[in-house]
């Protein structure tokens, strides 16, 4: 409703979806989506487009959280297929899952601080109940290590590369608030250790590996 409020005044293709933009933007608010459109009309006007297409907010959506494009870096072919393998990974894990969000988008473009993105769209019931299953969290860890793993298989154990970092660290986030916080551990037991820590935590938006 609120993205249909804010475009009102773009001229979008026939093609776009705004449900789908919708499941992708979880947690913005509704300026937060008023920049996405715009920038979404940017990504068009800069290809001559009359028109805004999926395609244009999707690009926008990466420039916004992760972002710009290093159209002038030079990526080895042996870090390319690294990158690839890499995200691959989460890929083929997230997709083995009973109990985990769809494949959107697999990228080995760099932006910003990555060399490559996979980006998972949550399925409507849990975008509108905002709840996420002990299956869950424990299925976005083992997803979250995909990369690793994929690099170990290809590369071997010693091979392996620093691009895992971001993912260890959300693993460390999901396992910790798993444990602290949602009382979803048999050792500890259901009760908070050491305050709220603050909302949800790493389990709202966007997975970024």
């Amino acid at each position: 409703a609120i993205l249909k409020v804010h475009a009102k005044d773009k001229s979008l293709s026939p093609s776009v979806d705004l449900t789908a933009v919708a499941r992708q933007t979880p947690g913005m608010s509704g300026a937060d989506l008023a920049n996405l459109l715009n920038e979404g009309a940017i990504v068009a006007a800069r290809q001559n487009k009359t028109e805004i297409d999926q395609d244009d907010i999707a690009n926008a959506l990466e420039r916004i959280v992760i972002g710009l494009e290093k159209k002038n870096s030079v990526m080895s072919e042996k870090k390319r297929k690294l990158v690839a393998y890499h995200e691959a990974g989460h890929a083929i894990l997230g997709a083995l899952m009973s109990d985990f969000d769809v494949v959107a988008k697999i990228s080995i473009v760099p932006r910003g601080p990555t060399g490559g993105v996979t980006i998972f769209m949550p399925s409507e019931d849990r975008l509108s109940s905002g709840l996420y299953s002990k299956e869950f969290l424990q299925n976005r860890i083992c997803v979250a290590l995909g990369g690793r793993l994929a690099e170990e298989i290809i590369n071997g154990k010693d091979n392996v590369t620093t691009g895992a970092s971001n993912d260890f660290q959300q693993c460390t986030q999901v396992a910790s608030a798993m444990v602290t916080q949602l009382g979803m551990s048999e050792a500890v037991g259901q009760r908070v250790i050491g305050g709220n820590g603050g909302g949800s935590g790493p389990f709202m938006g966007r997975d970024f590996m």
